[in-house]
């Protein structure tokens, strides 16, 4: 058997599962989590610029980190639940939209006067 987890493999394994993303609508990322039962199958966290990683592991021990395209295919996969993280964003989420004054420079001037 191969230690490598297929594409395929890896839709079908967290398409079965309860996708739980938690979303913070203030800084425009989320972290999600492909939850079977209580066993994580996969984890990706999607903000701050850098490259989109999806992470899965099997219940047989295989794991695999997809990027790029097959990262966001995998993202749309499992039946979505989404929790708000935040309290002071606006009302509609999107993806990198980050609230003015909450840029790491405005944080650090908010913090340190």
């Amino acid at each position: 058997m191969s230690n490598t987890i297929t594409l395929d493999e890896a839709k079908t394994a967290l398409n079965s599962c309860r996708r739980e993303e938690l979303r913070d609508h203030a800084f425009g990322d989320r972290e999600i989590y492909w939850m079977s039962g209580e066993t994580e199958v996969g984890f990706s966290y999607l903000g701050g610029g850098g490259p989109t990683i999806v992470s899965v592991e099997l219940a047989d021990g295989r794991e695999a980190n997809f990027t790029g395209r097959e990262a966001y295919e995998l993202l749309r996969c499992g039946t979505l639940h989404v929790t708000r993280n935040d309290s002071t964003g606006p009302d509609e989420y999107r993806d990198g939209d980050c609230l003015p004054g909450l840029t790491l420079s405005g944080v650090k001037k908010e913090l340190c006067g």
